[in-house]
């Protein structure tokens, strides 16, 4: 399993509120557990002798203000609130408007360091590919480019047609209008005005018809001839751009539709697709009301880019479709998900154990695949109640505030999400494309930073903060990215409780690790976390029930005041440990306890109250630092701790002119494993046809050239260039490549002194 390697040098580490603990190297199932022989998950109608039943009695101090939104509530009317959640600042509480924390938010809290803790299977992860656009001079922008552009060939156009249960493009021819001749008939403005977007319009073209020479934005032809008619279909303002799209009616002889698959179109409107700009761009009532099903979404009659091989007919080759958009360089699908990125893992019959505790879905209704329906749903045992608030008042809450923006996480962010291999270049970073040896970090959590210097101020918007608060109370602020809150103050005290039934003392131990963390170590909950939300201490305390005692004697209660969870952590602490060292588990011998464990080492750093980094260390990085790509160290690192001695640990990539012997790919040193199998089987993008005279080999081209074997290494030859290009990732070569198979390559370097440099891409379809 590839593990993440920090980068060299300083300007290349990133730093971000949140940082992840790694995936274990081997998942813990109850099936393989000393003491857990009975499945008590499967036997909610009775009580199992030598289990456990019982509660947890919590008590929960805030370190710092706390904020959990509160539920839609019913108004004074019997109406119920309309706003939108973020315009509702109200925290959750009681009917009677005591601060609470929602018995769902504790229990999402545990489960997760539950499966931390006891190397469970991480999940839910998104099998959905996430999407990218780039037009940079590097690895990405030339994936996006090769993918993009092929055989020369830009995205085609086309107009959808929705009909019941289908749909498909009706391709068009597409010339180019200069924006500058639009400027004299219309206003251009971003996002588009409707109209003139998708406005009926007349145009005439030069000899080449690729280019509009004249055009009336009008729904009737005009009086004289050689007018030819078509849809404007405006893209949006970027820097520089000085074209936009005309997609011409179709002539008489018109291309037949072609089928646009199901899971494109159902991939093309997931909420991750579809931008706060499409939204603005693409209202629900344009070009007329109630004409899409939502806003950004499409409408049949609208017109689309897409990506189609030349040769497809789509209605008997429905698979031959990459992916379709709204402009000429629309965002594709990366090659795998993150999904893709998980290593194996058992199937859904081997329960870890945080599905034995806290239950499970039907993999088929998770996954809508019938293919999963074998693995039934597990009731949990843990029962979770809410925590009502009960010293601290009566002045229970900070004042009314909009925080800085908050937004969803990002895991195209590569460079932070997935494992990378310590050079850190922004041009070799492990991406989500194919060939990448790479895995997804493991759990994301967020560092502590409460600065107490600057107290509450460290959360609020800076700036226009009233005019924004002002503007958010209104029933249509002007303001779409920000909220308001009103959080609990630090300070306040919560009592709750967690019920139990039929535990095993493993599985208790378990339960009780997740609450009473390490000396010095705190929780997280609720919304906020990066701008210092959220912290706070769990005091928790056993109390067990014997029911034996309890129904055979009228007087006795069955409860033992005196109980003791001691045994019910070490036997867990014991389990784990024994776990860790059996999957080859990085072990740090001069700690005691679960804390042995590297990853779990890891965990403790990023709760650690009394000594949690500076809040600088684990700010979010100014935009213009982002864009560099700067790669996320390991929560060590962060903490200025030493690094575990992490299992196959691969020395960094040697990149010395000399070297023969890169990434374990020379004499008498092992290649890395072969990439990660993925579901995703389609296959890779047509190379460009070779133009007749070779150009000449420049720095960061994609170039199509043969792999052939000198010696004991690879080496790469293009047309048009005697020279053997040394191959700076060889190991990614399949193992089964033979002499003369055709790749594409990326030129790293070139010159005279040094010869050709490269990266092994792809391997390119056998041409016929």
């Amino acid at each position: 399993m590839p593990r993440h390697i920090n980068p060299k040098e300083p300007v290349r580490t990133a730093r971000a509120p949140y940082n992840f603990v790694p995936l274990p190297e081997r998942v813990f199932t109850v099936s393989n557990a000393e003491g857990i022989s009975s499945e008590p998950w499967g036997r909610h109608d009775e009580f199992i002798p030598d289990t456990n039943s019982g509660w947890i009695d919590l008590t929960i101090e805030t370190l710092t203000p706390l904020y959990i939104r509160g539920a839609v509530s019913p108004r004074h009317d019997g109406s119920w609130d309309t706003r939108v959640s973020r315009l509702r600042q109200e925290p959750y509480t009681t009917p009677d408007g005591i601060p609470a924390i929602p018995g769902s938010s504790l229990r999402g809290m545990v489960r997760t360091l539950v499966e931390i803790l006891s190397f469970a299977k991480i999940q839910p992860v998104s099998d959905a590919k996430l999407f990218y656009r780039s037009v940079a001079n590097d690895r990405i922008g030339m994936a996006y480019r090769s993918r993009m552009i092929r055989g020369g060939q830009k995205p085609q156009g086309g107009i959808l047609c929705i009909r019941a249960g289908s749909v498909t493009i009706s391709p068009r021819e597409i010339v180019l209008v200069t924006r500058s001749m639009l400027a004299n008939q219309i206003q251009l403005r971003n996002p588009p005005d409707w109209p003139p977007q998708h406005s009926r319009c007349w145009v005439r073209t030069n000899g080449a018809r690729d280019t509009v020479t004249a055009i009336h934005i009008q729904d009737s032809p005009p009086a004289e001839p050689g007018w030819q008619g078509g849809t404007l279909v405006l893209t949006g303002a970027v820097p520089n751009k000085k074209r936009e799209f005309v997609f011409l009616d179709p002539p008489a002889n018109a291309a037949p539709e072609l089928q646009v698959p199901d899971a494109i179109w159902r991939r093309f409107h997931d909420e991750d697709q579809i931008t706060q700009w499409q939204e603005k761009a693409f209202p629900r009532d344009r070009p007329k009301v109630a004409n899409r099903y939502a806003a950004g979404h499409l409408r049949d009659g609208e017109p689309v880019f897409f990506l189609a091989d030349d040769d497809l007919r789509c209605k008997t080759n429905p698979d031959g479709m990459d992916f379709l958009g709204r402009a000429g360089m629309f965002r594709l699908p990366y090659d795998r998900s993150p999904k893709d990125l998980v290593p194996a893992t058992p199937s859904g019959d081997h329960l870890d154990l945080a599905e034995a505790i806290f239950g499970k879905l039907n993999s088929s209704l998770k996954t809508g695949s019938p293919s999963d329906a074998g693995s039934e749903a597990i009731k949990g045992r843990v029962y979770f109640e809410d925590a009502v608030a009960t010293d601290g008042g009566p002045s229970w809450y900070e004042q009314v505030l909009v925080p800085q923006i908050l937004s969803s996480p990002k895991p195209t962010t590569f460079q932070h999400y997935l494992t990378q291999d310590g050079e850190g270049r922004k041009s070799d970073l492990r991406t989500y494309l194919h060939g990448d040896q790479t895995t997804i970090r493991g759990h994301k959590l967020y560092w502590h930073r409460w600065d107490a210097d600057r107290n509450i101020s460290q959360v609020r918007e800076s700036g226009n903060h009233d005019t924004l608060l002002n503007d958010l109370r209104t029933p249509n602020p002007k303001d779409t990215q920000h909220t308001a809150i009103q959080p609990v103050k630090k300070g306040v005290c919560f009592t709750g409780r967690i019920r139990f039934d039929n535990l095993t003392d493993l599985e208790l131990g378990a339960l009780l690790h997740a609450l009473k963390l390490p000396d010095g170590c705190c929780h997280r909950i609720g919304m906020g976390k990066p701008l210092g939300l959220g912290s706070i201490r769990i005091r928790a305390r056993l109390q067990r029930i014997d029911r034996g005692v309890r129904y055979r004697n009228w007087q006795s209660s069955g409860i033992d005041e005196n109980e003791d969870d001691s045994r019910f952590r070490s036997a867990f602490e014991k389990a784990m440990l024994a776990h860790a060292r059996e999957s080859g588990e990085a072990l740090l011998q001069k700690y005691t306890g679960l804390r042995q464990i590297g990853r779990l080492d890891g965990l403790f750093r990023l709760l650690a109250w009394d000594q949690r980094p500076a809040s600088s260390s684990t700010a979010y990085m100014a935009l213009e630092v982002f864009k560099n790509r700067p790669v996320l160290p390991t929560p060590h690192a962060v903490a200025e701790a030493p690094e575990p001695a992490w299992p196959q640990d691969a020395p960094p990539p040697d990149r010395s002119a000399n070297s023969t012997e890169r990434r374990g790919g020379g004499r008498g040193q092992p290649r890395q494993a072969p990439p990660l199998t993925t579901r995703d089987t389609r296959p890779a993008p047509r190379p460009a046809p070779a133009p007749a005279t070779p150009k000449p080999i420049g720095t960061g081209q994609m170039r199509p050239g043969r792999l052939r074997h000198v010696g004991d290494r690879w080496v790469a030859v293009f047309d048009g260039d005697p020279r053997e290009a040394y191959i700076e990732n060889a190991p990614r070569i399949p193992a089964d490549c033979t002499n003369d198979t055709r790749a594409d390559f990326y030129i790293v370097s070139q010159s005279k002194k040094d010869g050709i440099r490269c990266r092994f891409e792809r391997i390119l379809p056998v041409l016929r």
